[in-house]
């Protein structure tokens, strides 16, 4: 059995949806299934090739699926595709039905922007409840819920989390992208309140898009070369080979939304969370109201990093809350839903 997959990541769809597909891919791997990615661009081929996978480039427009339909089409009459999984917010409802009448298909869906034409429908957001999806796709093949958050394996059957008293290390993760230069700002906002963080660490990881990661390390390096022994400090990377060991050693977690979210709570990290785009709304505001975040704003409209400094010193100092919310994320996500989606995907194409 081959799976295809049909994703992107670049500067303005990030990297969550590559991230989470690849995730999917290692698990159907371990089942002795091999994937390939289709992607439209060239800057969407290292992400899969890296990782050991065959990549497609149809060499067009990440974001014209309506114009793919033909290319897609004779892809799939080609490759004799038996099954794609396609994971974009940039879908039509015309490509979608082009796509589902040719092979079998499974859509990851957690905007619910439209009803889509597909066999496996996925939305694993703390949120799905909201929409009515037993009514909306009958005739579809429904995983709902948290328990099909697409994690890397290194997610599964992790220890549990010990919340220490005292917070020495926070995680500050924002994404691939950074387009309201969250990072810069936070690292000046630290530079502005040094003495309130005396003997903490802070870790920073800036994403492979990030434009401004050269100033920040500048920033973060002239702070340190004067700084003393015991003062706080600033760690700067584009990225890491995983989150899983950061999360775990980590006291406290700063993101914005999306996927590092469940990754946060199969680890069992607390943390605060904000919002930089439309897409991350609903799932952060779906953590925040099920009290398992705390919710700092839109940084594009009610946020401000005096108020998040306020609010990271506040956790510092209240172990009991923290070591509450780490007890509930734990028992949200078990790192299996990459895994229960592949299992799902071969029954499907099995006809079972």
């Amino acid at each position: 059995m081959t799976l295809y997959i049909r994703t992107e990541a670049n500067r303005v769809t990030a990297t969550g949806h590559m991230m989470r597909c690849l995730a999917i891919a290692d698990a159907a791997a371990e089942k002795g299934i091999r994937t390939v990615f289709i992607v439209a661009e060239e800057g969407s081929e290292r992400f899969p090739r890296e990782r050991g996978y065959q990549t497609i480039c149809l060499g067009r427009r990440w974001d014209d699926f309506t114009g793919e339909i033909p290319v897609i089409e004779k892809l799939i009459a080609d490759q004799h595709v038996e099954v794609m999984l396609l994971d974009s917010y940039f879908v039509s409802e015309d490509y979608m039905k082009a796509v589902t009448k040719m092979t079998r298909t499974a859509y990851i869906d957690d905007l619910h922007a439209a009803i889509w034409s597909c066999g496996i429908l996925i939305d694993y957001a703390v949120y799905y409840d909201l929409f009515d999806y037993q009514k909306e796709y009958p005739d579809t093949k429904l995983l709902l819920g948290c328990g099909y958050a697409p994690l890397r394996k290194e997610f599964k059957d992790l220890p549990v989390k010990q919340i220490s008293k005292t917070v020495k290390r926070v995680l500050v993760v924002t994404g691939g992208t950074d387009e309201y230069h969250f990072m810069r700002g936070f690292v000046e906002a630290l530079l502005s309140q040094r003495n309130l963080f005396a003997g903490v660490e802070f870790t920073l990881i800036c994403g492979a898009f990030n434009r401004e990661i050269d100033e920040i390390r500048k920033l973060s390096a002239d702070y340190l070369a004067e700084a003393k022994t015991d003062a706080m400090r600033i760690r700067i990377y584009s990225s890491l080979p995983t989150l899983k060991d950061a999360m775990l050693e980590t006291d406290l977690l700063i993101t914005a939304g999306g996927t590092t979210l469940y990754e946060m709570a199969a680890c069992g990290t607390p943390g605060i969370c904000f919002s930089m785009a439309d897409n991350q709304l609903d799932n952060v505001k779906g953590f925040a109201v099920r009290d398992l975040v705390w919710y700092a704003g839109d940084i594009r409209k009610d946020f401000s990093f005096d108020h998040l400094i306020e609010m990271m010193k506040e956790l510092m100092q209240d172990y009991a809350a923290r070591d509450a919310v780490s007890k509930k994320l734990r028992a949200l996500v078990d790192g299996k839903g990459a895994e229960r989606i592949v299992d799902a995907v071969i029954h499907y194409r099995s006809g079972l």
